[in-house]
């Protein structure tokens, strides 16, 4: 009897593993990028599937207007659509995204002294967006 738990155990794990494409991809030293092209091109019947992959919206912050050290207002663009996690940002067109504009009120990160300190570095991102790429007004 217990030859026969242990093989309908050893047979019934033997048929339900399962790999993602994109893990199966990288085991076989697959890369994020030729995933991309290998999904796109439809390569090794691989876009049968979306397993492994989450859809975003891009989000782009353009700009961050400081009123005082409470209050912080921020334009950015948001994608209209969801993409791929692997899809480019570049690839899109300026009709693809819709602005936008929020009010931040005692914002643990964007508020005045805590930008002081982030543009400092040149290698900070705020939503998917480099510093540099960031027009900041109100700051001295």
């Amino acid at each position: 009897m217990k030859l026969k738990i242990v093989l309908i155990c050893l047979f019934t794990t033997l048929l339900s593993q399962a790999q993602t494409k994109v893990i199966a991809h990288k085991s076989h030293s697959g890369s994020s990028n030729s995933f991309a092209k290998a999904y796109q091109n439809n390569l090794f019947n691989i876009n049968s599937s979306n397993f492994g992959t989450h859809e975003i919206n891009f989000v782009r912050l353009d700009t961050v207007i400081i009123v005082n050290k409470s209050l912080t207002v921020i334009k950015y663009r948001q994608s209209k659509s969801t993409y791929y996690d692997w899809s480019k940002y570049d690839t899109l067109k300026e009709s693809d995204f819709i602005h936008m504009r929020d009010t931040l009120v005692n914002d643990p990160v964007l508020n005045k002294k805590n930008i002081l300190k982030l543009r400092k570095s040149s290698k900070t991102i705020l939503m998917q967006t480099p510093i540099n790429k960031i027009v900041f007004i109100g700051l001295k």
